[in-house]
């Protein structure tokens, strides 16, 4: 297949009847697949912006937001606790395709790309004869900020028709691949999907009206999105391509609807921006739920043990384990999120507890979240030696040497967009940073304890 036609078939524009109903084969698949028993599987890399996990009936809410993903979690492995490094999407879409921490990749700010030094998991596969394409759907993804390398294709239809949080799914464009069509594989492929909708500003779609505040029309768009995500399967089960595909649903961060004083995401490290869906079905593995603590990296190396790929030393995030009939339990991961847009904020999940430290404003908050998962009460104060503990280890994560990535001057196209979306005006929706306060203030600050925190 030459790239002309591979990218025909990678922009492929499907519009199909039946739109809300999705034909789900998946319980008659063969149960006789197994990692390593046939050609290598294909993957498919689905990235939900901004997608809150408790917003999704299989995480438990009740509104019918994603009854296709519903379904798919219910034949799939649904992880329960699965977070992200950061709560804005430039690092952690960083950290899903290069398996390292924002640390090791040094993306902070809008003016970071991805440095071209590091391999990215769309690389590795193209390394092994992979077919690599992908279809994004937010300005901070073009190809200036290098997320395309290893992309044979890179299709950025959603934002040369100028409204990216709506373009990936209006027009349903998908990238299926020529090779989905075909009845015989001679070469694999790894696929990317980038879906923006659920991101500010929300948009109203005809038949998934919840209502007409914030939350009602993000959940609107989250069902809106879950249509053609269910659409892409159904195409593909159609063609009988579901028992060679691993499928990844994953989002990049959450959303924050003032559940601790702001709006949208960026500025906090709370459960609603950090703790992300994460599905992946793999054709003969049995149906799952896990509640061990995984992370975004681990997405990479799990990726390419599946598909029985070796192991590049940059990736060096444990893969998920798995035997021949699915995901195993395992110990949790020491998870690291941090952000640096217009605030400096780091946080460990550690188990069951939470440590969020604000360094400019020198406060920590510590959470139990096995009794509080909605981050209510802060334990800082009566959990002393435990805070001790979990600190000391934030302190010696925040000294290791970070990476500076290359700063890149933001084109005037790409400035207009980031702006109109709020992002460099500060007019972003979530809320003012909160002003330093007086170091009178601080000492008498209940969070606060001199005698830990750093001058």
């Amino acid at each position: 297949m030459n790239l002309r036609r591979l990218a025909q078939a990678l922009g492929v524009v499907l519009v199909l009847a039946g739109a809300g109903a999705l034909v789900w084969w998946f319980m008659g698949l063969p149960r006789d697949w197994r990692v390593g028993d046939r050609d290598p599987p294909n993957v498919l890399l689905i990235v939900v912006d901004t997608l809150r996990a408790d917003h999704l009936g299989l995480y438990g809410y009740e509104r019918p937001t994603s009854p296709q993903l519903d379904t798919l979690g219910q034949m799939s492995t649904v992880f329960d606790r699965a977070y992200s490094h950061s709560p804005w999407t430039m690092p952690s879409i960083a950290s899903i395709l290069t398996g390292v921490e924002p640390r090791e990749h040094g993306i902070m700010v809008w003016a970071d790309p991805l440095q071209q030094q590091l391999t990215t998991l769309a690389e590795e596969f193209q390394s092994h004869g992979y077919r690599t394409g992908a279809a994004i759907s937010h300005y901070v993804l073009r190809p200036d900020y290098h997320f395309d390398q290893g992309f044979e294709v890179y299709n950025t239809a959603a934002l040369d028709l100028g409204r990216a949080h709506e373009t990936i799914t209006s027009p349903h464009i998908y990238l299926l691949g020529q090779k989905l069509t075909l009845p015989k594989r001679p070469e694999p492929f790894f696929v990317m999907l980038h879906f923006f909708d659920p991101h500010a500003w929300y948009q109203p779609h005809p038949g998934f009206d919840f209502g007409s505040e914030d939350m009602d029309l993000y959940d609107g768009e989250i069902a809106y999105t879950d249509q053609h995500i269910g659409m892409l399967l159904d195409k593909m089960a159609q063609r009988e391509q579901l028992r060679d595909t691993i499928v990844v649903v994953v989002a990049d961060h959450g959303e924050a609807f003032r559940d601790h004083g702001h709006n949208q995401h960026t500025l906090t490290l709370y459960e609603e921006l950090i703790n992300i869906p994460l599905i992946i079905w793999v054709p003969g593995f049995e149906p799952r739920r896990m509640d061990q603590v995984v992370a975004e990296t681990q997405l990479a190396p799990t990726l390419l043990a599946l598909a029985g790929l070796p192991m590049p030393p940059q990736f060096q995030a444990s893969p998920i384990p798995f035997d021949a009939h699915g995901f195993l339990p395992g110990d949790d991961t020491k998870v690291y999120a941090e952000t640096y847009e217009r605030v400096e904020k780091q946080a460990v999940v550690d188990g069951d507890w939470k440590l969020i430290h604000d360094r400019k404003r020198r406060r920590s908050e510590l959470y139990d979240l096995s009794t509080d998962p909605s981050e209510e009460t802060n334990l800082r104060l009566k959990q002393r030696d435990r805070y001790k503990d979990i600190r000391n280890d934030l302190r010696e994560y925040a000294a290791l040497p970070r990476a500076e990535a290359q700063t890149l001057e933001i084109s005037d196209e790409t400035q207009q967009a980031l702006e109109a979306l709020g992002y460099l005006s500060g007019d972003d929706g979530a809320g003012p940073v909160e002003p330093d306060p007086p170091e009178a203030s601080v000492q008498s600050d209940p969070v606060f304890d001199p005698e830990l925190e750093p001058e």
